[in-house]
């Protein structure tokens, strides 16, 4: 006695394109659901156009095609236009952005960040520096503009100069007078460079000791770190570019997500399926449910 297919089910399968005899062969009693998993996976365009246009849950789409599987996703992404597939990065998680600057070379990731907003660089190069190897690193020339610079408050700088360390105030006072600090009242010479008017103030401050400098940087930045964002991006990119590649790429998780979107966007589109193949599986469905399932019928092509 041989198994036959009801009437419903051999609609199905023609409509499906699958022979009798390979429905009885290869799917016995499986379930349309089944039926539809197994064929869209091999490629029968009639079955992956059908799970199109039945299945609207994330959670139906996941299984069908697999979505789960990062090489699954890649191959959907790999498909999708470039615009599309731009379109999906912003979905990903910070840190499997990051990850993706890794396909970079250093120079372009030096290069790219010398692009980004000063407030951005800033928070890459404190998440790779503690604060006072960055104000080491500053060099004279940056610190003579600092100091030189509109923005920086007279009163801020005559604040954190009354604080200097005992040492640094001796190197100080004696640097200018060129007398011993025992000779000098610190008030009244304190007082002589406030008074001065502020461009001879900015001109004084600007070549001053070296040391001293960094030293006043380092205490107006601890108590304003906006301070930092005075001084020149290729500042930062060149401290950035003393570390080893692996080593910076990871502060720049503190870049903001639409500068690393923009940056892997670059990428060449096997890469940049690579790194969108990372994005969450749900989040991923809801995305190609969200008028982008035209590209599942472009992957499933044998």
């Amino acid at each position: 006695m041989s198994i036959v297919i009801d009437a419903n089910m051999k609609l199905f399968a023609d409509r499906m394109g699958i022979t009798s005899t390979r429905m009885i062969k290869d799917y016995g009693l499986k379930t349309v659901d089944e039926i539809i998993e197994a064929e869209a996976a091999r490629g029968n365009q009639k079955a992956v156009k059908y799970a199109q246009e039945m299945y609207n849950s994330p959670a139906k789409l996941i299984k069908v095609f697999k979505l789960a599987d990062v090489e699954n996703k890649f191959v959907i992404l790999h498909k999708m236009d470039d615009r599309t597939r731009q379109m999906v990065l912003p979905l990903l998680d910070q840190q499997d952005l990051v990850m993706g600057l890794y396909f970079f070379t250093q120079d372009k990731l030096l290069e790219m960040l010398s692009a980004v907003d000063i407030e951005e660089l800033v928070r890459v190069a404190l998440a790779a520096f503690p604060l006072e190897s960055i104000v080491s690193m500053f060099t004279e020339d940056d610190l003579a503009m600092f100091f030189q610079n509109e923005n920086v408050e007279k009163n801020d700088v005559m604040n954190e100069l009354k604080k200097l360390p005992p040492e640094v105030m001796i190197k100080f006072v004696e640097g200018v007078t060129g007398k011993p600090s025992e000779d000098t009242n610190i008030n009244d010479f304190l007082k002589s460079i406030e008074e001065l008017p502020e461009d001879k103030f900015r001109d004084f401050m600007s070549m001053v000791d070296p040391d001293v400098q960094r030293q006043l940087v380092f205490q107006m930045t601890k108590e304003k770190p906006e301070y930092l964002t005075l001084f020149q991006p290729k500042s930062y990119v060149d401290m950035l570019g003393t570390m080893m590649k692996q080593d910076m790429v990871k502060p720049m998780a503190a870049l903001d997500k639409e500068t690393l979107v923009k940056m892997i966007s670059i990428l060449p589109d096997d890469l940049m399926a690579i790194v969108g193949a990372q994005i969450d599986t749900k989040k991923f469905a809801e995305f190609l449910l969200d008028g982008h399932l035209d590209v599942l019928q472009k992957a499933m092509m044998i």
